[in-house]
């Protein structure tokens, strides 16, 4: 009984050894599934998919022996010159990234020279975006000048008809009987009258005049004060891979920095914005069956705006500025005008925590305000 025991006993001890290296061996068969198909999709010339299978195992799989290759393999595809799809700002991430990562002073010195390359192409297009927007501007002074020149003339030819008009009227007035002219002495002091009665007239209209233009109350306009936080990290860019693996889920994950006395800097991640408390909770209970058991609801009604347009590349430049300096911007419609989007950084519980981090945000070089999300 005892040697039976003891069989048992050295049995658990294997299988309780064997349970780490089982699961490290389980992680590198997935990423090497990964790695695989990326694989294949380049030898297809299908970069941009490649690109992405990539960077799953870059996200995904950090502890094998893949990390780093595809960590490498996400950046230098995202620019391939054959990529249908090609992202700068997601090449740019990726090679920063590669930077953080134990490296040959010649793998260091070919990834800072990319690094070098893509700034400066994201500063050239910043730079072209500027010119486009002078050319723009000029454009529409171009054609208000020669709106206002055909309008200038039309009114000319106006007022030269009114001017013909008049000297016509002068000519028949001239002409008028003196009988007439006599009859209007006599009726000048009724009118006179009439005159004095007038004002109080003209005063009550203008009252009431001003009355009926005044313009209706504005309709209350939705917020999104509500947003689900499903995890919290020390680490900035650990922070914004989990929130950019929420996206590719299909979720609008964003991070937002917060100093906790005591427990030094903080950086939550967020899923989702919402009117109302029961819209988020429902949300939440949805997030708690897939990977965030420990979501929660949080009230979050501030936010900081650093930009706001109609036009949808001047937003990804923005955000790809955004995203050099480390912050994750996300977007939103904008109340007034549904044409227009709003970039927005972080969420607060209090308008003056959103002022803290919109003067950081303004050391940087950009324009930040706070708004109500």
């Amino acid at each position: 009984m005892k040697r039976r025991n003891l069989i048992v006993i050295i049995v658990c001890f294997l299988f309780a050894g064997c349970s780490p290296q089982f699961h490290g061996f389980k992680l590198e068969s997935q990423a090497r599934s990964h790695m695989e198909r990326a694989a294949e999709l380049e030898d297809s010339s299908l970069y941009h998919q490649a690109a992405q299978e990539y960077a799953i195992v870059a996200e995904r799989y950090p502890s094998t022996g893949y990390h780093k290759r595809a960590v490498w393999k996400a950046a230098l595809l995202n620019i391939h010159p054959a990529n249908s799809k090609i992202d700068f700002s997601a090449a740019l991430f990726w090679f920063k990234v590669y930077l953080g990562l134990p490296l040959s002073s010649k793998e260091k010195e070919d990834a800072v020279l990319y690094v070098a390359m893509l700034e400066h192409v994201n500063g050239l297009q910043a730079e072209l975006s500027s010119y486009l927007k002078e050319k723009d501007k000029l454009l529409e002074v171009t054609q208000k000048q020669s709106s206002d020149i055909v309008t200038g003339t039309q009114r000319l030819k106006e007022l030269e008809a009114e001017l013909a008009q008049a000297k016509d009227e002068l000519k028949k007035m001239k002409e008028v009987d003196v009988r007439m002219q006599r009859s209007k002495n006599e009726s000048s002091s009724s009118k006179s009258l009439e005159l004095l009665e007038k004002p109080s007239k003209l005063k009550n209209d203008e009252e009431g005049t001003q009355q009926l233009s005044r313009p209706d109350a504005l309709k209350p306009q939705d917020f999104f004060p509500y947003t689900i936080q499903v995890s919290s990290r020390k680490n900035r860019e650990a922070s914004i891979l989990e929130a950019m693996k929420s996206r590719n889920k299909g979720n609008s994950g964003f991070v937002s920095h917060v100093y906790i006395p005591g427990k030094g800097d903080w950086y939550r991640i967020f899923v989702g914005f919402y009117r109302t408390f029961e819209e988020a909770e429902k949300a939440a209970v949805e997030l708690k069956k897939q990977e965030y058991p420990l979501a929660f609801v949080v009230k979050m009604p501030y936010a900081v705006q650093v930009g706001i347009s109609s036009k949808d590349e001047e937003l990804k430049q923005l955000e790809a500025a955004l995203r050099l300096k480390g912050y994750l911007a996300y977007s939103v419609l904008d109340r007034l005008y549904n044409n227009k989007i709003r970039l927005l950084v972080g969420a607060f519980r209090t308008e003056k925590e959103a002022a803290i981090f919109a003067e950081e945000l303004q050391k940087e070089g950009f324009e930040p305000k706070v708004v109500q999300r």
